[in-house]
């Protein structure tokens, strides 16, 4: 999708080959929301040498499914950013939340409340938090070591020198 090329003031996509588009049309799902389709021609896609890279179908053309314009250049502009490295390291930030988060939802039970009222709701998440800082310390004070992430079942078939290459050269 990152390789083909979108011309709006035109209504037109390029595929990588050069290939264009014949059929560009705006629909509307079943939930209301607009989208652009936009259609090559099975001629074009029937030959191409790229077709396996580029669509599953087995005989039918590509086809792309484009958000309106402003959403869509406001999504490309999101993915440029996140590939910086300003944006790799604001997601950096977001991965030790993201851990928080899930020790508050598996260990504490953050993620329903035993009371009703926005007051005692409250009350519960400040006490989640302070529970998840004082496991924090016990731990840290304990000396635990981190958990390791999880190895995939299809990793763990892999030999030990490709799992841990600094392991292998140590």
């Amino acid at each position: 999708m990152a390789d083909f090329a979108v011309d709006w003031e035109r209504q037109q996509a390029h595929c990588p080959q050069g290939k264009t588009a014949t059929s560009w049309a705006e629909r509307m799902d079943a939930t209301g929301t607009t989208y652009i389709q936009v259609r090559f021609r099975q001629q074009d896609c029937r030959g191409c040498a790229a077709r396996t890279g580029c669509t599953q179908a087995p005989t039918a053309p590509r086809t792309l499914t484009l958000h309106p314009q402003a959403q869509y250049e406001a999504l490309q502009a999101a993915r440029a950013w996140y590939a910086s490295d300003e944006g790799q390291q604001s997601y950096k930030r977001r991965a030790g939340i993201e851990g928080t988060l899930s020790q508050g939802i598996r260990a504490f039970g953050l993620r329903r409340t035993r009371y009703w009222g926005l007051a005692k709701t409250h009350l519960q998440h400040v006490a989640i938090a302070a529970a998840i800082n004082i496991d924090r310390i016990v731990t840290w004070l304990d000396a635990h070591p981190r958990a390791q992430t999880r190895t995939s079942r299809f990793a763990a078939l892999a030999p030990v020198d490709a799992r841990y290459p600094c392991a292998a050269a140590a």
